[in-house]
């Protein structure tokens, strides 16, 4: 993992802190897939919450219903639902906005939120762009933390939305 040059170049992140948006994403670590290497940052109400590992849950799925089409029985689309946001990245304690607005949901005033989710090349170019709508976070962990070993600790936050679309380019 290459956290350092990241937390570097961002001391501490939070809901009343935005990152500005500048070239800076392409010194950020960024993560090899099949197709290349991409850097994926999340943005929470215009608020850049960092550099993140992996997203999963990018999904969309409708439920099959028995109907009707032109007088003969048909499958048709039913309800629409979107699956949760997995975010996992290398946990450091002075990124702590997610877990302040999982804090809020905790004491009973569950902060619904719109946000982004970016994706760039290696070349810094973003490529796709995700929107999720009135999101919330259902879950925060911090699953292991081990004394004297170096980026051993991962953070996790799942988020709960009412709508994901992908942004045109």
């Amino acid at each position: 993992m290459r956290r350092r040059g990241f937390l570097a170049l961002i001391p501490a992140l939070g809901f009343g802190m935005a990152m500005a948006a500048s070239p800076a994403h392409r010194s950020q670590p960024s993560v090899q897939t099949a197709f290349g290497p991409f850097t994926l940052k999340v943005e929470i109400e215009g608020v850049t919450q960092g550099v993140f590992q992996s997203v999963e849950g990018l999904a969309s799925e409708s439920e099959v219903v028995s109907g009707e089409e032109y007088g003969a029985p048909a499958w048709i689309p039913g309800p629409s639902q979107g699956s949760r946001l997995i975010l996992r990245r290398p946990y450091d304690p002075t990124l702590s906005g997610l877990w302040r607005w999982r804090q809020s949901v905790i004491d009973g005033d569950a902060q619904k939120r719109d946000g982004h989710i970016f994706v760039f090349d290696a070349g810094g170019k973003l490529v796709a762009h995700w929107v999720f709508r009135k999101g919330w976070p259902s879950r925060w962990e911090v699953p292991k933390l081990e004394a004297g070993v170096p980026n051993a600790a991962e953070e996790v936050v799942e988020i709960v939305h009412q709508g994901l679309s992908l942004e045109s380019q």
